[in-house]
């Protein structure tokens, strides 16, 4: 078994396992932390400033090469080099793995599949099958409709051309006269392609299969995979891999979760303990287990969420009393539904109903719709109230009340959309990054005056860095990240105290802060490391045995017997044991197999009974196999030698075996008889 690391980051996790010959892999999300390096895009529409920025220079002594002197896609703000270009993106795919070659594709969430319309865009051959739950799926196709739409927008604002990296020597150029301020993107310039499309998202979608959570899924013969609750967001899930480890790919499965010849995999990605809206995390069944593969933990472990939710909510009164409006760049799903109904009561508290919440995105309406439709994947407080018949969230109370504003809109523009939020208001929209979406024209709308303000609760980006584009400013900025995944402290607790694992696979990142202990073997990984797992030994093979309907008829079971006798035609075939009634007449006739330990004193009067007298009884020095369950002066465990005339017959009576020696057939049928009188029995 081994592990294929294809990530550098351990909150952006990408694996590939490979197991008895079949490649899976988990999670596969869209790297964007080369989207600071751009300049915002605004709207169609609206006015864009920032078009009309100073080119990038190259040095004169390039002017040799015969180099252009400016590059038109760079431009120059505030002394930093920013590209001026609809946002491309790079995957996580690697030219080290023929990725046309994976069977099974298990998402965690839906920050985590981002990437998949390019693989199956760059794999035409790839067929894999996804599996992934309904909340992912659903929120997560949402998630990539609403990129496309930004990233369209982006496109009908400036031109694309990519001459300054298709063209090496002038990206060699560039990148030598930026050494000190490399721009993160050269890293990754050659590797960028233009936004997928809705056709691309579709057809990747078109792979997915569904599941519940605790749902067994047989991925093959030997492996089967069970999605549990991480707790998380909506539909969130750990994976739980259970592994035939005895045999060939095609080992099959039995339904007993208590095979132990089955190795257990866990992959755990952005967990939390915490109460949110979602279903709670479960890990009981990852107790002991074999491996864990440990992602996604918090990048913030020193901050408490609920301590930045109370400062968030003193930061909003603030701004609100001073007559702002709030901005709050957030993804269109996941921690937004808490909030709504966090600020609602806190409005309620401090007498502010009227102040209005705006959601801005295309897909407002429907990941609205779409959360009031998942009651099987929330908290089991909020689940109970939707057996009542309440749903889950209050998003359609809150909008009917004019609380909640929704506008399902990828841009806004310059009059009257904007105008709405010359009033006191709190803002949801997105991108987080700050480079395309509403964002942008609402920023550039709010930052002149300093009863406003802006607040990140998001620590996917830099808010230092996602705002230089904008500077100077007069609104407020605050910075209160709200991250619920579990931090090193709650892991350490985790794995050391309740789950246990024999081997821990993480990132090397996390290597000094995941206490080991000596039962717990601890490895590490970096980008591209190839990891060969430790052997989960098993003590026994495993196969499934069938037996037809016809055959089960004509056995009887016996009360506190453990084993039967089967008389058939054994078929075997991928480990898969099936056995048929024999229609030839030869096969009725039985041959009795014995079973049970011999009682020697009882066995030497039956000989007597038989007419055998004058036996010469010796017993042997020691025990031929000392078992662990071999106790002491038990008569039963002696190994004895019994002679009859002169040996004319002679016993052997060993521990876990009989040898009878003897020419007479009358004499050897009276040994027989005795044997089997009442010592042990037969089937």
């Amino acid at each position: 078994m081994r592990l294929y690391c294809l990530s550098d980051d351990p909150n952006l996790p990408c694996f590939i396992l490979t197991v008895n010959g079949r490649s899976i892999l988990f999670d596969f999300p869209l790297p964007m932390d080369h989207l600071l390096d751009y300049l915002p895009v605004p709207s169609p529409g609206c006015f864009n400033r920032f078009s009309s920025l100073p080119k990038y220079t190259l040095l004169s002594h390039n002017k040799e090469n015969n180099l252009p002197q400016q590059i038109d896609e760079l431009r120059i703000l505030h002394n930093q080099v920013y590209v001026s270009s609809p946002i491309e993106f790079y995957t996580l795919d690697s030219s080290q793995y023929d990725f046309s070659l994976i069977d099974i594709i298990l998402i965690s969430n839906y920050e985590t599949l981002l990437g998949l319309p390019y693989l199956f865009k760059k794999y035409e051959h790839l067929n894999a099958q996804i599996y992934l739950t309904e909340p992912t799926y659903r929120f997560g196709q949402q998630l990539m409709y609403e990129l496309v739409n930004y990233v369209e927008q982006q496109s009908k604002m400036i031109q694309v051309n990519n001459q300054w990296r298709s063209d090496l020597e002038i990206f060699d150029a560039i990148e030598g006269q930026q050494n000190e301020k490399k721009l993160k993107i050269l890293a990754y310039a050659q590797k960028l392609m233009p936004c997928y499309s809705i056709e691309d998202v579709d057809k990747c979608l078109s792979r997915a299969t569904v599941v519940h959570f605790n749902e067994q899924i047989d991925l093959y013969s030997s492996i089967r995979a069970s999605a549990i609750s991480s707790g998380y967001c909506l539909g969130s899930c750990n994976w739980q891999l259970d592994i035939n480890v005895n045999h060939n790919q095609t080992s099959k499965i039995e339904g007993s979760s208590s095979q132990t010849n089955l190795a257990r995999f866990i992959y755990m990605s952005s967990s939390t303990t915490l109460e949110t809206h979602s279903s709670k995390f479960m890990y009981d069944s990852f107790l002991n287990c074999d491996y864990l593969l440990l992602s996604n933990l918090s990048r913030l472990s020193s901050v408490d969420p609920s301590v930045n939710a109370s400062e968030l909510t003193s930061k909003i009164e603030t701004i609100l009393n001073d007559h702002g409006s709030v901005l709050l760049p957030c993804s269109s799903t996941g921690l937004i539904y808490d909030m709504f109904e966090f600020l609602t009561k806190f409005f309620e508290q401090i007498n502010l109903l009227s102040i209005h919440m705006y959601f801005i995105s295309p897909i407002s309406n429907a990941n609205l719709s779409i959360s009031n439709a998942m009651s099987e994947w929330v908290s089991e407080q909020r689940q109970t109230a939707s057996f009542s018949g309440t749903p889950p969230f209050k998003h359609n109370e809150l909008i009917k009340t004019k609380c909640l504003i929704t506008i399902p809109s990828d841009r806004l523009d310059d009059t009257e959309n904007l105008n709405s939020f010359e009033q006191r208001c709190v803002i949801f929209t997105g991108h987080t990054s700050l480079r395309f979406g509403p964002v942008v024209q609402l920023i550039e709308k709010l930052k002149s005056s300093s009863s406003n303000g802006i607040i990140f609760v998001d620590n996917q980006f830099s808010y230092i860095e996602a705002m230089k584009p904008f500077q100077p400013m007069n609104m407020k900025c605050f910075y209160l990240p709200i991250e619920t995944r579990l931090n090193f402290s709650q892991a350490n607790i985790l794995l050391n105290d309740k789950i246990r694992p024999k081997s821990v696979i993480l990132h090397e990142r996390y290597a000094n802060e995941i206490n080991k202990n000596d039962k717990m073997n601890l490895l590490t990984y970096r980008k591209y490391d190839n990891l060969k797992l430790p052997k989960a030994n098993r003590s026994f093979i495993n196969g499934q045995l069938n037996i037809t309907g016809e055959m089960k008829s004509k056995y009887i079971p016996s009360a506190n017997l453990a084993i039967a006798s089967v008389h058939g035609h054994l078929d075997m075939c991928d480990y898969v044991y099936e056995i048929n009634e024999l229609n030839d007449e030869n096969g009725k006739e039985k041959n009795l197999i014995t079973y049970g330990k011999i009682d020697i004193d009882k066995f030497l009067i039956n000989l007597s009974k038989s007419g055998l007298f004058g036996l010469e009884v010796k017993q042997l020095p020691g025990y031929d196999d000392l078992d662990d369950d071999v106790v002491g002066n038990d008569q039963s465990n002696r190994s004895v030698e019994i002679k009859y005339n002169h040996g004319a017959a002679k016993i052997l009576l060993r521990l876990k075996q009989t040898d009878i020696e003897c020419n007479d057939p009358v004499l050897m049928t009276k040994i027989r008889d005795a044997l089997l009188m009442d010592n042990i029995g037969t089937l």
